[in-house]
């Protein structure tokens, strides 16, 4: 199935958020996350500081192209209906919360981690968003499971999702199903 080609407005607001994100990833590079200011970013990107928070809740977020996790309505329906067991279905649920927090630009996660290692800073912005991506199953796991153990669940799925989205040499991310189900299948054969 084919899907539309987006619309005009879909394409202007693509080119704002990279435009953003753009500006705040050199203005970084150049001054440093402090001398980066959401005033400077917005500045360089042509935008105003009220249109730069419309795309980026944080200055920290327009550098490394993140926004606050969430789970679709197919995410939820997905975790709900799962026949896998609960393990199975935690970890899958907290993969599409984590991977919610990062956009889609191209080839951006090897510049991201390069960015992090720079501006060890930026790891505090990258924690939250994982710490809320946990909530949000939390509260879906109390929902579909009231009697599940959440904590450690939660736990062993943030551990089997770092183990997953381990970059490779190249920097690059693997986060597709099939890299989730190789890392369940090799967390369940340890534990």
């Amino acid at each position: 199935m084919q899907h539309p080609p987006p619309s005009r407005r879909a394409l202007n607001r693509a080119r704002s958020a990279e435009a953003i994100h753009a500006a705040a990833v050199t203005l970084v590079l150049r001054h440093g996350l402090v001398g980066a200011t959401v005033d400077a970013i917005a500045e360089q990107a042509g935008v105003s500081r009220r249109t730069f928070f419309n795309y980026f809740p944080t200055k920290e977020d327009a550098v490394l192209a993140t926004r606050p996790p969430r789970l679709s309505a197919h995410d939820l329906e997905a975790f709900g209906s799962s026949t896998d067991d609960t393990f199975a279905r935690v970890v899958r649920l907290m993969s599409a919360a984590v991977r919610s927090v990062f956009d889609d630009l191209p080839s951006f996660a090897a510049k991201r981690q390069h960015l992090l290692k720079l501006h060890p800073a930026l790891r505090d912005r990258v924690e939250r968003h994982v710490r809320d991506a946990e909530t949000l199953v939390k509260v879906a796991l109390a929902a579909s499971d009231p009697g599940a153990p959440s904590l450690p669940l939660l736990m062993i799925a943030g551990t089997v999702m770092r183990y997953a989205f381990t970059p490779a040499a190249d920097g690059s991310i693997d986060d597709s199903p099939e890299a989730i189900d190789r890392a369940i299948d090799a967390f369940r054969a340890v534990l």
